[in-house]
């Protein structure tokens, strides 16, 4: 067995914890599991289709965002087809 430290934030210290606790669980267990999870998802989808559970925001790209909220500019085709509120999708080229 190798033992690895890691830092974690506060939030997903109690969550690990809360979790453990309430199925009778070793930390250790869940934390090993965990990962072979992630890894194996990791090396099966798409790196495309992975999505961070956290996006940074910077001080630009957060003012940029700001400015397009504020700005309350119609949404475009893509964005309406998405949320389906356009009756007609767009046509595409065939592949």
């Amino acid at each position: 067995m190798t033992q690895i430290s890691a830092n974690i934030s506060p939030e997903t210290r109690e969550r690990l914890e809360r979790y453990v606790r309430a199925r009778g669980l070793k930390k250790g267990f869940v934390i090993e599991q965990a990962l072979l999870h992630h890894l194996q998802a990791l090396g099966e989808i798409p790196e495309e289709a992975v999505i961070p559970p956290r996006i940074v925001v910077t001080s630009a790209s957060g003012a940029r965002l700001l400015e397009r909220l504020e700005s309350q500019e119609a949404p475009n085709q893509a964005i309406r087809e998405l949320f389906g509120e356009d009756p007609e999708p767009a046509r595409r080229d065939p592949l």
